[in-house]
């Protein structure tokens, strides 16, 4: 099963999973004081998905595409919609409007005006109008572990890193500083597939 890249919006899903439970929950009559039992059913969804990658350990570079992957849980769910998010914020980045649920998905580029800790990744299951006012029920979603955005040439960093004049033969260049450049050298930045983190 391969990774899938589309802007098609979808035009059939279904919503199927979900299992029904009795529950007793204690009501009031209107004609006496004494409490009855009534029986009720209420459903218990299947969940939609599990978030492999993005994880905790994830570092996406900005510029570069990833992939994110899921296992999915639910089948019936056909098509989802991905964003991105950050812990502190309700702004949102649309990854993908629909996407089928494959398990499966290359965003073709993280946006430059991302950098730091607390970015998430949100899977939202798509449910077609007709189901929609059929059901009550919220779409169901999943939410990716926490990861960091960073650079290509400093990945593990909130900034694009410190650079320090240095003069040569009369000249001014710029250079790294010697703390970047020792900590660049024992800390080549590595990428992890999505199996390494779990």
């Amino acid at each position: 099963m391969g990774c899938y890249q589309s802007s098609a919006v979808p035009t059939l899903a279904t919503i199927l999973g979900q299992k029904p439970h009795a529950t007793l929950q204690p009501s009031m009559s209107t004609t006496s004081d004494v409490p009855r039992l009534r029986q009720s059913t209420s459903f218990q969804r299947m969940p939609l998905a599990r978030v492999k990658y993005p994880c905790q350990t994830s570092t996406w570079i900005r510029g570069n595409p990833v992939a994110v992957e899921w296992s999915v849980l639910d089948p019936s769910a056909v098509y989802v919609k991905i964003e991105l998010c950050h812990v502190d914020s309700t702004a949102t980045t649309l990854v993908t409007a629909s996407a089928p649920n494959t398990g499966c998905f290359v965003y073709s580029k993280v946006p430059w005006g991302l950098i730091g800790d607390g970015f998430y990744i949100r899977i939202v299951e798509l449910v077609p109008e007709a189901s929609a006012s059929q059901q009550a029920t919220a779409p169901r979603e999943t939410l990716s572990d926490v990861f960091r955005v960073g650079n290509s040439r400093w990945p593990d960093t909130a900034s694009e890193g410190s650079l320090t004049p240095v003069s040569v033969r009369g000249s001014s260049i710029r250079s790294p500083s010697p703390m970047s450049s020792r900590w660049h050298t024992e800390h080549q930045p590595s990428f992890r597939p999505a199996a390494s983190c779990y």
